[in-house]
Parts: C-alpha cells; sequence; structure tokens
C-alpha cells in the first residue's frame, strides 16, 4: 500500500522581526544565528534558549537588509590590524542594504559595534546578494595533507595578509620589535593552471588576484548592474571588476556590453583548493546566464552557459568547489558541474519544480544535501549526490527568501516574508555514515 509521509515540523520557530526576513548567516561555532530583514533590521538569535540576544538597524527602513555574510571558523578572530595604542579591531558580520553600502560589524557578547567598523560604499542599489571568498584564508598549501577543519580548530592564531598573530601579542602594549618576535609569515602558494585558461592568459590580462594569499575578498554586483566587482575589504577598495562580452546570436563573443546580459542577479565567489587553487567567480545574470570567471584573466569568463530561461536568482558550490545547483524565476533547479581542465559548466540534470521560482539554495557543507527556498512558501530538501528530492517542507505561508545551514550541518534556517525564521533538522550527520547514505 502506497502512502506518503507527513512531511516534518520546524524543531523551532523564531518571531520578532516586524517586516519581511530576508537573509539569515549562522556563526560558524557559536549556537548562534544572525536575521536581517526588509525594514534595515539585523537580529541575532540564540539557538539555545530561542529567544532574540539583540537586535540593532544596520541599514536604513528604505533600504533593508538584503544579504548577511560571514567567513567560517574567523568570527571574534583578527582579520584587519591598525596599530593605534596596539589596538586590534575585530572584522564580524557583514550586512548589505540596498543603499549601496556593505557594512562590517564587531559581534561581542552578543551584539553588535554600535558603528560600523567599516563602510565599503559600492552604489549597487539592487537586489544580487553579495559573497565573500571561500577558502581563501583557511587554504593550507597544495599537497598539505592536514584537512581544512583540523587546520581551523588550530587557529588560535589568525592570519592577516599572510602573517599569524598569536593571542599574547593581541592582548600585549609591548613595542614593535616584542611583537614581531610572535609573528611569522604563512604563506599560502597556489600554482598550477587549467590547459584552457591558461590559454587564454597572456601576461598583461593576468589579474593581480591570482594570489590571494591572506586577503579578503568580497564579490558585489557593481554600480554598473551587469558587472561583477571583487573588493578588498581590508582596505575598502575595489580590486578588480568583469565585464562580460557580449555574445551574438552564434554564441560568439563580440564587442564588450553591459547590457547584453542584463543584471547581475547571482554571485559565488570560491576557492578551490589544489592545484586549480586561484579565485574564482560564478555569476548568474538576468537572461538565465551563468559565466564562470577564472581571475587569472579577468578579460574574458572561462565559459558562459544558459541553464535557465528566466534570470538567475541562487548559486551555491559544493565544499570541494567541483559542483553545484542554481535556482531560478523559471520551474526548475539545476544540477551542474565545473570541469577546470577543459574550462567547462557541465549541466549534471534538471528538476522541474511544480511551482516557478526558487530565492536562495544552499548546499550542507558535507555535499550530501541541498536545501531551495521556494515563492511557493515551500522548502524543498535534496539529496545532492543522488539528485533527488527528499521533501518538501510547508511552514511558511509566504514566500521563502533564504536558506543557510550551519557549520555542523545538524541545523539549517528558512526565512520567509511572512516575519519568522523556522529551524530545521533533517537527515543530520552520523560519523558511521557510508558514502552510499544520507
Amino acid at each position: 500500500m502506497d502512502t506518503k509521509r507527513v512531511a516534518p515540523d520546524p524543531i523551532a520557530v523564531l518571531r520578532g522581526h516586524r517586516a519581511s526576513v530576508t537573509a539569515s548567516c549562522f556563526h560558524s561555532t557559536k549556537p548562534v544565528l544572525f536575521t536581517g530583514d526588509a525594514e534595515g533590521e539585523l537580529r541575532i538569535w540564540d539557538l539555545l534558549r530561542y529567544k532574540t540576544l539583540s537586535s540593532s538597524r544596520v541599514h536604513s527602513p528604505a533600504a533593508g537588509v538584503i544579504a548577511i555574510a560571514t567567513i567560517p571558523s574567523f568570527e571574534n578572530k583578527i582579520l584587519r590590524i591598525e596599530y593605534i595604542h596596539w589596538k586590534v579591531i575585530l572584522f564580524n558580520i557583514f550586512s548589505q542594504g540596498r543603499d549601496g553600502t556593505v557594512k562590517c560589524w564587531e559581534f561581542v557578547d552578543g551584539a553588535l559595534s554600535r558603528q560600523p567598523l567599516l563602510t565599503v560604499k559600492t552604489n549597487a542599489y539592487h537586489f544580487c546578494k553579495l559573497d565573500l571568498v571561500k577558502n581563501t584564508l583557511c587554504s593550507p598549501q597544495i599537497g598539505e595533507s592536514k584537512p581544512t577543519n583540523t587546520y581551523q580548530n588550530e587557529m588560535d592564531t589568525v592570519i592577516v595578509q599572510g602573517i599569524n598573530i598569536s593571542n599574547e601579542n593581541r592582548e600585549s602594549s609591548q613595542k614593535s620589535s616584542d611583537i614581531q618576535e610572535g609573528i611569522h609569515e604563512e604563506i599560502y602558494s597556489f600554482s598550477g593552471c587549467s590547459s584552457h585558461h591558461s590559454s587564454m592568459a597572456d601576461t598583461a590580462s593576468i589579474s593581480p588576484l591570482c594570489s590571494v594569499q591572506g586577503r579578503m575578498l568580497m564579490a558585489v554586483a557593481g554600480e554598473e548592474t551587469s558587472v561583477v566587482e571583487i573588493w578588498d575589504i581590508d582596505n575598502g577598495e575595489q580590486v578588480e571588476h568583469l565585464q562580460l562580452p557580449y555574445s551574438d546570436s552564434n554564441g560568439k563573443m563580440a564587442a564588450s556590453s553591459t547590457k547584453s546580459r542584463g543584471m547581475c542577479m547571482a554571485l559565488k565567489a570560491f576557492h578551490p583548493l589544489g592545484e586549480k587553487g586561484f579565485l574564482s567567480i560564478l555569476a548568474g545574470y538576468e537572461d538565465g546566464s551563468i559565466a564562470w570567471w577564472d581571475m587569472r584573466n579577468p578579460k574574458l569568463p572561462v565559459t558562459s552557459v544558459r541553464f535557465h530561461s528566466e534570470p538567475v536568482l541562487c548559486l551555491d558550490v559544493d565544499k570541494d568547489c567541483i559542483s553545484g545547483v542554481s535556482g531560478a524565476a523559471d520551474d526548475k533547479i539545476v544540477f551542474f558541474s565545473l570541469d577546470y581542465d577543459k574550462g567547462m559548466c557541465i549541466l549534471n540534470k534538471e528538476i522541474s519544480l511544480s511551482h516557478s521560482g526558487i530565492s536562495d539554495v544552499s548546499i550542507r557543507g558535507d555535499s550530501r544535501i541541498v536545501v531551495t527556498a521556494g515563492w511557493d512558501h515551500r522548502v524543498r530538501v535534496y539529496d545532492y549526490r543522488r539528485k533527488k528530492p527528499l521533501a518538501i517542507l510547508k511552514y511558511h505561508s509566504a514566500t521563502v527568501t533564504s536558506v543557510s545551514y550551519s557549520n555542523d550541518c545538524k541545523l539549517f534556517a528558512s526565512s520567509s516574508e511572512d516575519g519568522t525564521i523556522a529551524l530545521w533538522s533533517l537527515y543530520p550527520p552520523s560519523t558511521t555514515q557510508s558514502n552510499n547514505s544520507l
């Protein structure tokens, strides 16, 4: 007898926002969730008691919060230093508003700093969410066998532009010569180049971002809406911009045009480990296309594909940076893979939806589960490896705007225009999992 399973309920629902909740992000090491809404409020939640720790107006009500981001495993770590009375400034939480700014806030004792530590004026006033570069600050050297999580657990010191500074020096008021004794260089070299892309690059066009040792970088849609900008957060400066060349009816690259693909709607920045370890950007555009950029040659994308018939609204890549998922305003989600040797973005599978519109997508840290946020008020759960649907979660009463996973893979959050955040625990990972089971 064929019986349908009843969809599970959320383990908790967080209420407190008075407007549409537009963004969410977990703290990497603490049971804390950050959420932002359409009126510019950022709330910090205690996930042990399911209570608000604090709330702050980080952007104006007219602008709202469209994205929140943190660097995994680096909250409460030093990411920028100012030698003013030997005081160290902590960079923690990034908020993006539709006021053309990205702000960086310090998170201390359950609350944000009164003033932003840094404000980056991007002059971008649309809905494309920023993305901070993955793995740039925590990638071991090529050939180093030490796992990333082990490396991060050992990081009681922090990386600042290729330099480690210990906790002893962090609170020390000693002179520069004393501080230098606690400093040693931590250089991350990335070599290797795909045969396809190296043939495209020439000396004049190679970007300085080929080597991003210890730099904190952000990808954001630019003032010109089809252009992607790369910003160095350490100094608040734009260091690169990516402009997609125009493609004619035959798919051949022609003269550059900022209007050929429409607005940039989704971004994913990542820094693959291993010999292909150079900064890469995936950008989704209004015409349904996705461009893959390798920053060794910012003049031209590695490849450009069109998997969707409507604007691409969200992108994510897995922990190995070899495959990913895209969602759009059309009625499907797309699983794809990245072939670094051939410079190709390959369609693996399309899954049709009964209702159109995917606002956000999040791949779990172990690359086993992927969840999507739907315009039809539904959260959909898929087996990422088998590319099969697992569950449809029906709690929200309005469009689901974002989904995000905790670093331990045990919890994910869905936020909605109904003003609520639902917390879910489905298919939690276990230490005894085999490669063929969830």
